[in-house]
């Protein structure tokens, strides 16, 4: 009897064992073919962002072209009533500034995966930006005659320290001949250094050396942001500074709007960039798949003055009018100057102008220059802001004038020989 009970037991182990083996082999079975019917969870898919879509660029391309045929005929209009090539020379050179803007930021956008030839776009606007705040000084000197003139309606003001100069912790200075050059060489010594930044970045992108955002010290992008800010902000402090001393003499030429446009195009370009720069280091733009956060950025920026250019396009249509230069208009001067369009053109892109006055400034002979202009006979040239006159002849001694000649009038002048800086400014 011992010995059947054993074996029961064991054939009941046996079938508990084989039981379970099955059960095992069973449930191995279902979980496999549950785990092969089952449909794999979908891999979310990483779409960029709207700024770099075909909608965004056609969009940015419209308002672009927009504003480049705006402000061509624009330009057109000024070179076929050439009659006063002093002033309109240097504001077709500001009207050029929206034609650069607009096509070179619609390429930058349409190209916006690649660093290197979006790199170069902006380079090219970017240097023209330094120039036209050169420009713009430029032009204003020539509204008032030239320095000579205008160390004569200067002579005896003095500066009143302000925050919105950025003068409110210096003493008072005059506004002599030093203070002219300043102005000039704050507005030039941006036209030089942009372009030695552009070569230094292009030179650091071709060897992987540049990144956009890139705060890091050690790397090339916080070096060139940082003189690059800086210079642009001493050009724009000086723009300040000459608007601040000048704005009573600039009245007839309406410089309110002429400075707000200006600058508007300049300052909306550069801080709406800065504020970019911080939302991307910041995390708010962050790398979309293949696309870096700094492309992104870039695209940004250049969509938004693409929208920009359209407005400034408007504006300049009221800020420089060309109805003052026809012939008998406000600011017209001889019809005798009116020449083809291709010529008056030719005339407005020659630089020559421009690299003899920027060695001059910044020669240590620019004081014999001044003086100069207001030897010669005593004589300093005045601008016409009187627009009822004609330069037919001249109001203060009746005289006749040659034409296709500027009328000039006798002032006394400072003396500059021993005028030296003022320790407030350098």
């Amino acid at each position: 009897d011992n010995c059947c009970c054993e074996v029961r037991e064991l054939e009941w182990d046996g079938a508990r064992e084989r039981c379970c083996r099955l059960t095992l082999a069973s449930s191995v079975r279902g979980s496999l073919r549950r785990a092969m019917s089952t449909t794999p969870a979908p891999i979310a898919e990483i779409t960029p962002p709207w700024v770099t879509s075909d909608v965004a660029w056609a969009l940015a391309g419209v308002c672009a072209w927009s504003s480049i045929t705006i402000t061509c005929w624009q330009i057109y209009q000024h070179l076929k009533t050439y009659t006063r090539p002093v002033h309109q020379r240097w504001i077709v050179r500001i009207l050029f500034m929206v034609p650069i803007y607009a096509f070179c930021s619609w390429l930058s956008l349409r190209y916006y995966d690649n660093t290197k030839i979006t790199l170069y776009f902006d380079t090219v606007r970017n240097m023209y930006e330094a120039f036209v705040i050169y420009v713009f000084v430029s032009l204003c000197f020539e509204y008032l005659g030239g320095e000579a003139a205008m160390l004569a309606a200067l002579n005896g003001r003095m500066n009143v320290p302000m925050w919105l100069t950025c003068t409110c912790c210096m003493r008072p200075f005059p506004y002599g001949l030093q203070f002219l050059r300043f102005i000039k060489q704050g507005c030039l010594q941006f036209c030089v250094i942009k372009p030695l930044m552009a070569v230094v970045t292009i030179s650091a992108v071709a060897t992987d050396n540049y990144k956009d955002g890139d705060f890091d010290p050690a790397g090339v992008y916080f070096w060139v942001a940082l003189i690059y800010n800086t210079s642009i902000g001493v050009a724009l402090s000086a723009l300040l500074l000459f608007y601040a001393a000048t704005r009573d003499l600039l009245a007839p030429y309406q410089p309110v709007l002429k400075f707000f446009i200006v600058k508007a195009v300049i300052f909306f370009a550069f801080w709406q960039g800065f504020g970019l720069m911080i939302a991307q280091d910041i995390g708010m733009i962050e790398d979309r798949g293949e696309v870096e956060a700094g492309q992104i950025a870039m695209a940004y920026q250049n969509f938004i003055i693409c929208i920009e250019m359209v407005l400034a396009s408007i504006g300049l249509l009221y800020g420089f009018p060309h109805s003052d230069y026809k012939v008998g208009g406000p600011q017209a001067g001889s019809p005798e100057v009116l020449k083809g369009v291709a010529a008056n053109l030719k005339n407005t892109l020659n630089p020559k102008d421009v690299i003899d006055d920027t060695i001059r400034n910044f020669s240590s002979t620019y004081k014999k220059y001044a003086r100069a202009h207001v030897d010669n006979e005593d004589v300093v040239e005045v601008a016409d802001s009187d627009p009822d006159t004609d330069d037919d002849g001249d109001p203060t001694t009746g005289k006749k004038t040659k034409k296709g000649k500027k009328r000039y009038s006798r002032m006394s002048l400072p003396a500059m020989e021993n005028e030296d800086p003022p320790d407030s400014y350098v």
